[in-house]
């Protein structure tokens, strides 16, 4: 346990500290967010925010988590490959999204990379992560269905699993991030519950690295927590898609690595609504040439129904600890005869 509080004191000290100082940084470089033309008119008052914050909290996390485990290390002699593993993961599809922010300031547009590239980026970590778990980690291959004691042994054809969590966690976390202090609040009660079963796993069902993932979550919950002090509304910096992509990656790892594949459309159900959301309007405007909900993703709908910003970001929040908590009691039942 002690592990984890030191992983949230210097996550969280980091990316208070820094923070700040990557606002000023952008605001003398006069670099700021593109806001989409066909967004909500409010959000036009947001151009040239400062944005790539996600830089500073993934940063904060990676040296929390680098210092706790040479520590720990030096202490005990142990760590992890999962561990690495994840956090591997956490850069690489921070790196996306950093590529991505990055043609986007250049280019002075609200879109950067197009979408074909980032899913063959996403396609390559996919790949990265296969070969990792088959020959690192050996990454167990069944699947756990929850409330349940059928498990299924899948093999290789498993694979295609961890596939489709990453490129849709990492696009629903990015898809949420639209409104201030919304990806990063719910991103961070997501990770909150997983850091739970983390803990639960290392210290009930004896899995060693189940503590090195409680760190990683930590660590992240304490630098994005930090940094929603900048990122609430009226945001005066923005996590960018180096955040969302980022955070994204980082869920959908740890939930693999845990064995709760299944359980993570549960316990990240927000995500699972604002991407349902998009996909719905899309379709049912090629069907039938009308729109379902003012806008998508979600929470611009509410917006353009009147609600308050703030009120929609509050809502969310309790709706996302709402699925996670319910995941979470899932979860728990195992434990109990």
């Amino acid at each position: 346990m002690n592990w984890i509080f030191l992983s949230i004191i210097f996550g969280g000290l980091i990316s208070l500290l820094f923070t700040p100082l990557f606002i000023k940084i952008q605001r003398t470089r006069k670099i700021g967010q593109s806001i989409r033309i066909d967004g909500p008119k409010s959000h036009s008052t947001k151009s040239g925010t400062p944005t790539m914050g996600g830089i500073v909290f993934i940063v904060a996390a990676l040296i929390s988590y680098a210092g706790v485990a040479i520590i720990k290390f030096l202490r005990h002699d142990v760590f992890s490959y999962e561990g690495i593993f994840i956090v591997s993961v956490f850069l690489m599809c921070g790196l996306i999204g950093f590529i991505d922010d990055y043609m986007s300031l250049k280019k002075q547009r609200s879109l950067g990379l197009r979408g074909w590239v980032k899913m063959l980026l996403l396609v390559i970590i996919c790949m990265y992560f296969f070969l990792f778990a088959k020959y690192v980690i050996n990454l167990d291959t069944t699947i756990s269905i929850p409330l349940t004691s059928l498990k299924f042994q899948l093999g290789n054809w498993y694979y295609i699993i961890p596939a489709i969590i990453i490129i849709s966690t990492t696009n629903a976390v990015n898809l949420t991030d639209g409104l201030d202090g919304l990806a990063a609040g719910t991103a961070s009660i997501v990770l909150a519950f997983f850091c739970f079963i983390a803990f639960l796993e290392w210290t009930i069902s004896n899995v060693s690295f189940g503590i090195d993932i409680a760190v990683i979550c930590g660590a992240a919950i304490a630098s994005c927590a930090a940094f929603l002090w900048w990122n609430t509304a009226p945001a005066e910096i923005f996590m960018g898609d180096t955040g969302s992509f980022g955070l994204g990656g980082l869920i959908a790892a740890v939930a693999i690595v845990l064995k709760q594949e299944i359980l993570l459309f549960i316990i990240g159900g927000l995500f699972v609504l604002e991407t349902l959301s998009v996909i719905i309007q899309v379709v049912w405007f090629k069907i039938f040439k009308k729109r379902v909900f003012k806008m998508a993703p979600l929470h611009h709908h509410f917006e353009l129904l009147g609600w308050a910003e703030i009120k929609v970001i509050i809502r969310f929040w309790i709706i996302c600890a709402l699925f996670s908590g319910l995941g979470f009691f899932i979860y728990y039942l195992k434990f109990i005869d």
